[in-house]
């Protein structure tokens, strides 16, 4: 079957060209299952992970009795509190100002720091001005607060409780003066074992102090980042707490994340080494050359090949954008969210003649069953049922990584896994 038009089940979904917002992006089929998908959640998580940082989830039971099943215990463990704050029916209706500004004083009295405000849909939906609580809070209290506003109404999907939590987490960082010798990692801690430390990192290391900025480091290397002179982003969820510094404490950043092909790295790297004045482009030299010669061997072999881009990819757009470049065609992208930083890939992918459709797969065991309807030849990300067909299920393991060495590892799974499907023949030491 070569046209997506002939499947009912794909009508109601729009294609990339037509992709403005989130608004746009239609689930793939109708029964949609909220709880993983709810901001507050990752929100939760975020905070109680977070040395130093105390937190107060305000809504409605459901959202409260949520969050405990992630985030327990009421207490941290260095003193901080995981607070929940719940609406009655009269502060649904009249406000919860006074009730909220009680709570945020007893939280003072008991010693918290530094409070993360976590808004659900509820109050959202009411109009609650927050801000202007936490403005008189901050008035009479020592405490620091910020807020993170996460109606499910307004965010579809977690990603916005990634990136919302982290950007207001910027409200916590101090002036302080510039130290050349400084940059913040904006999107890994220094010791996650489950990811490998990227090569750009340990070669920066060795010159200069990195602080790492991400979900489970303590409060303070948000506080005292302001003296960095780069930050460098390897997760999207880091970009809007960037663009808060950038604009806030004049600091720029660069993304790594979000290239995959040799020259976009190197000229990321080139940028990064006239920054802080090291010398990158020589000690990078092999690898950039490694990796040309599998970006021509690879694009030779997948070029018309038709691809599908399910849940668990960290990065779908970018992705996309270089599967096309390599030759590929994208049919379906699944996007849990649209960033507005998308939209130089969509541009790519629209620019080279592909218009795929665009969707959220959140049913995916029905979904995988429709999906082999389709004519296609690969499919990257989570796609159970699908062993007739050549797929990369193993996607999530690059979060994290960035530079040369995620994309050679990206084509040569690429390679092995064309190679290895029967369909599509061949094998690492022959011709497909």
């Amino acid at each position: 079957m070569d046209s997506l038009e002939n499947l009912e089940f794909l009508e109601h979904l729009k294609p990339l060209s037509k992709i403005k917002s989130n608004e746009g992006i239609n689930f793939l089929t109708p029964g949609v299952f909220r709880g993983n998908h709810c901001p507050m959640r990752i929100a939760s998580v975020i905070s109680k992970d977070i040395d130093g940082l105390s937190s107060l989830v305000v809504g409605m039971e459901e959202c409260t009795i949520h969050s405990r099943l992630f985030s327990p215990k009421p207490e941290g463990e260095n003193g901080e509190f995981h607070w929940l704050y719940v609406l009655d029916s009269h502060e649904v209706v009249f406000g919860c100002r006074e009730g909220l500004l009680n709570a945020l004083r007893k939280m003072d009295k008991e010693g918290a720091k530094a409070v993360l405000i976590i808004v659900t849909c509820v109050p959202e939906l009411i109009g609650e001005d927050i801000e202007g609580i936490i403005y008189e809070a901050n008035s009479e209290l020592d405490m620091n607060i910020t807020l993170v506003k996460l109606g499910q109404f307004k965010n579809p999907s977690y990603p916005s409780g990634s990136r919302k939590t982290m950007e207001a987490l910027g409200k916590f960082i101090m002036v302080k003066e510039k130290n050349i010798k400084i940059v913040n990692v904006l999107g890994r801690n220094k010791d996650e074992e489950h990811i490998p430390m990227p090569e750009i990192l340990l070669k920066l290391e060795k010159d200069i102090e990195l602080h790492y900025l991400a979900p489970e480091t303590p409060l303070s290397n948000f506080e005292n980042s302001g003296d960095s002179v780069l930050n460098i982003i390897v997760s999207p969820f880091m970009v809007p707490l960037a663009r808060k510094m950038e604009k806030d404490f004049d600091i720029p950043y660069i993304t790594l994340y979000d290239l995959y092909d040799a020259d976009s790295i190197g000229r990321a790297y080139l940028e990064i080494g006239n920054i802080l004045g090291i010398e990158l482009e020589d000690y990078f030299a092999l690898q950039k050359e490694r990796l040309i010669l599998l970006e021509n061997e690879v694009g030779k072999k997948v070029k018309g090949l038709r691809t599908i881009l399910a849940p668990r990819i960290d990065t779908p757009m970018p992705l996309a954008a270089y599967l096309s470049q390599l030759g590929m065609e994208p049919l379906i992208i699944h996007l849990e969210e649209y960033y507005s930083e998308d939209r130089k890939n969509i541009e790519k992918i629209l620019s080279m003649g592909y218009d795929p459709l665009v969707c959220r797969m959140v049913n995916i065991e029905l979904e995988a069953t429709l999906l082999k309807n389709l004519s296609y030849n690969i499919s990257f990300g989570y796609l159970p049922n699908n062993s007739d067909k050549a797929a990369i299920p193993d996607m999530l393991d690059f979060y994290g990584q960035v530079g040369y060495e995620r994309t050679i590892k990206l084509l040569d799974r690429i390679l092995n896994v064309l190679y290895e499907n029967y369909e599509l023949g061949g094998n690492r030491n022959g011709t497909m």
